[in-house]
């Protein structure tokens, strides 16, 4: 009966553990990037942007900082990245 008891407290104890470390781990941050094409370079960057936040709401991710959009131009088309930090 003494084994079980005891048995019960290491349990526990290494539950409370587990429990406690997402706590200090809970800003897992990382660089998370979206993009987009359209015709027009503005239309391309509010798109990338868009689909960033989208992004970042499904995933449960919260963004930090400002949003970093690089735009390139494909001929007729411009294919447009935005790039954040974003943590969970």
């Amino acid at each position: 009966m003494k084994s079980l008891k005891v048995g019960g407290i290491v349990i526990s104890v290494c539950a409370l553990v587990l429990a406690s470390a997402p706590a200090s781990a809970k800003h897992h941050c990382k660089r998370v990037g979206a993009s987009a094409t359209a015709v027009t370079k503005e239309v391309s960057k509010a798109l990338a942007k868009e689909a960033l936040y989208q992004s970042n709401l499904f995933a449960g991710r919260k963004g930090r900082g400002h949003v970093d959009v690089s735009c390139k131009y494909l001929g007729v088309f411009t294919k447009c990245t935005a790039r954040q930090v974003a943590c969970k």
